[in-house]
């Protein structure tokens, strides 16, 4: 299947660049980098990220529905880089468990989490994307409220890169709710 890069492959495309600054940073322990007026910052505290959207963002899917998204961000980092878990689910099931990494770069009150990860997920009647290996990138922007509190927009791409015959992909686009603890 030829297609042409749209939006969400240049973003992704972004997200692993924005990734690869970060992990090129020397690490500092908890102090910031600083790159110009954006700083990316080292260890901090663990978040829960929660989401609440929309899963099957692409028009040639015929299956749109609700999605909801927990993720725990590891504040502990190596290089300016943390890992992250989280599951994506629809209609009550668990669609894609995953696992990967993540950085925070933030601009004042605004942060840009970009996250590449790889996991497993449930291929159904309804949404298959090809078989159950699957990579998802996404990228965050949070604005920081008072204390360790963050709201912000989600959008994501799941795809298993060409590995199996079949290669759809899927998106994902969530409003996001974040506590530091």
């Amino acid at each position: 299947m030829n297609r042409k890069p749209g939006i969400l492959h240049w973003a992704c495309v972004s997200a692993t660049l924005i990734l690869w600054v970060a992990s090129c940073l020397p690490a500092e322990g908890s102090d910031p980098a600083l790159i110009g007026p954006v700083a990316v910052l080292g260890d901090s505290p663990h978040q829960i990220d929660v989401g609440l959207g929309t899963l099957g963002l692409r028009h040639d899917l015929d299956q749109h529905s609700q999605a909801e998204r927990i993720e725990l961000r590891i504040g502990k980092k190596i290089a300016y880089v943390g890992p992250a878990v989280g599951l994506l689910a629809n209609r009550d099931v668990i669609r894609y468990v995953y696992g990967g990494i993540y950085a925070d770069f933030t601009y004042g009150k605004f942060v840009l989490t970009p996250v590449l990860a790889i996991g497993w997920f449930r291929n159904t009647s309804n949404l298959d994307l090809g078989g159950p290996l699957e990579f998802r990138e996404s990228l965050e922007v949070a604005y920081r409220l008072s204390g360790r509190w963050r709201i912000g927009v989600s959008i994501a791409h799941i795809s298993n890169a060409d590995i199996y015959e079949k290669n759809p992909g899927q998106e994902d686009l969530l409003i996001t709710c974040a506590v530091g603890f």
